[in-house]
């Protein structure tokens, strides 16, 4: 590892953290802290006019703390921060958080002139910066967090990571990956960007081996030259949305985190040059499919079955699939005879295989015939079913994705699963989504999209080598 990935190490595994503004009080910092200073890591609480802290001795400065002291969490108020940054430097720490606001983004110079001697420390100094502006940085797998969260049993850890360019959207991603039963392995919110940027999170994630799936949330870029250099050089598949495709969207990122968003058509052309880099539309998409990726075997061709309760469904991804340059498997004669001897005489067992309701007594047998057969490379399970009999009959639906898991597992090949209906029936299958790692979407557009860039991604493998 060159010391240039080993500096962003601090911020995932620090041995020792100091918090400085850290309160009880009710306010920014609370559950951090409150987290921080009850786990496993050796946390000093720093504040120069508290003297407990949730029953802990409180420092009045970092440089009071006998011992030393890698990462400072700094989250007092912004025109105290240059201060305490210095601070920090002169203790000797490894990194610093800086998750304050108000500086660049603000557009008042004397804000803007504390964020350009923070930087100027950074370029001067051997301590590397997260921020301003930022909620910090997440670690599913050692449960360090910077972030105003507590892990639960409802958090699970998991293979994606992401680079996001913003703050807030730090503690939103883990509380709504936990509803969706997403798993993230590590979570970046880079703020301002005075020092680190997704550049070096990406160079990063690229050897951490916890992370199977990069996904970024991009306002702008600072290195361009050496973005083109990294997206190059990365192996990992990466999903990037990139805000500001509009004239509107682009001049509200300058009062966000004070970057400018460059031209738009620039950065589609980029994304689009290199072998495994897609653009995705919104977080949904990205993360539906950043699920596909994590959980999924590489499908070997391009030809997709369909399995659905409903024909007119079917009929919608057989246009996506048309769409987007894949193509609809031609099953087998052996294949839609196993299935005819199991089905009633109405359903249509010609790709899509429309089971209709009898989909409870059909699919298990149904799903092994066409996954078996050559001709497919990949499935798209379409489960529309009303609430009111899967609740009456108290229909479990963990069989089900238990069956998909296996044969996935065990023929190679990928499968998603797009649920529609009410979110009872949603959740039904969420519960056991994770542990079955089969994806759960709601967008038909978003499951065909995945295979598309799964489809690409395995393509580009096989021309590198």
């Amino acid at each position: 590892m060159s010391d240039k990935i080993s500096d962003m190490d601090v911020f995932f595994n620090p041995k020792s953290i100091a918090i400085i503004g850290a309160s009880d009080a009710y306010k920014f910092g609370y559950t951090m802290t409150f987290y921080l200073l009850n786990s496993n890591f050796k946390t000093y609480p720093v504040n120069i006019n508290k003297d407990i802290v949730f029953g802990h001795k409180v420092f009045k400065n970092i440089n009071d703390i006998p011992d030393d002291i890698e990462l400072a969490i700094v989250v007092v108020r912004n025109e105290y921060v240059l201060q305490v940054v210095k601070d920090s430097v002169k203790k000797g720490v490894k990194g610093i958080i800086i998750e304050s606001a108000g500086f660049a983004e603000t557009g008042i110079k004397k804000f803007v002139k504390i964020q350009e001697e923070i930087e100027i420390i950074a370029k001067t100094s051997n301590v590397r910066i997260i921020g301003p502006n930022c909620v910090g940085v997440t670690n599913f797998n050692n449960k360090f967090t910077t972030a105003e969260i507590n892990f639960d049993q409802s958090i699970e850890g998991g293979t994606i990571s992401i680079i996001a360019q913003s703050g807030v959207l730090g503690n939103i991603f883990i509380e709504w990956s936990a509803s969706q039963k997403i798993g993230f392995a590590k979570t970046i919110t880079l703020g301002n960007k005075v020092d680190v940027d997704e550049i070096d999170m990406l160079e990063y994630l690229e050897t951490d081996t916890n992370t199977k799936v990069i996904t970024v949330y991009l306002e702008g870029v600072k290195r361009g030259l050496k973005l083109l250099e990294i997206l190059k050089k990365l192996t990992k598949p990466v999903l990037i949305l990139k805000n500001g495709r509009s004239e509107i969207g682009s001049n509200a990122i300058k009062s966000h985190t004070g970057s400018i968003a460059g031209d738009d058509k620039i950065y589609d052309t980029i994304f689009k040059q290199y072998s495994g880099i897609y653009r995705v539309n919104n977080f949904y998409e990205m993360f539906d499919i950043a699920q596909v990726f994590a959980t999924q075997p590489l499908p070997k061709g391009k030809n997709i079955a369909i399995i659905t309760s409903s024909g007119s469904l079917g009929i919608l991804a057989c246009d996506e699939i048309e769409r987007l340059g894949l193509k609809l498997a031609v099953l087998s004669e052996k294949t839609v005879t196993e299935m005819s001897s199991i089905s009633p005489n109405w359903a249509s067992l010609k790709n899509p295989v429309d089971l209709g309701p009898s989909i409870f007594t059909t699919f298990s047998n149904s799903l092994k015939a066409v996954l078996t057969d050559e001709n497919v490379h990949a499935l798209l399970h379409i489960f529309a079913v009303p609430q009111n009999p899967l609740e009456t009959f108290s229909i479990s639906v963990k069989p089900l994705l238990r069956e998909m898991s296996n044969l996935s597992t065990k023929l190679n090949k990928p499968i998603i699963t797009c649920v529609f209906g009410s979110r009872w029936v949603t959740e039904l299958f969420l519960k056991h989504s994770l542990k079955y790692k089969i994806p759960i979407m709601a967008q038909i557009s978003h499951a065909i999209k995945a295979f598309k860039f799964m489809y690409d991604f395995r393509d580009s493998i096989k021309n590198s080598q």
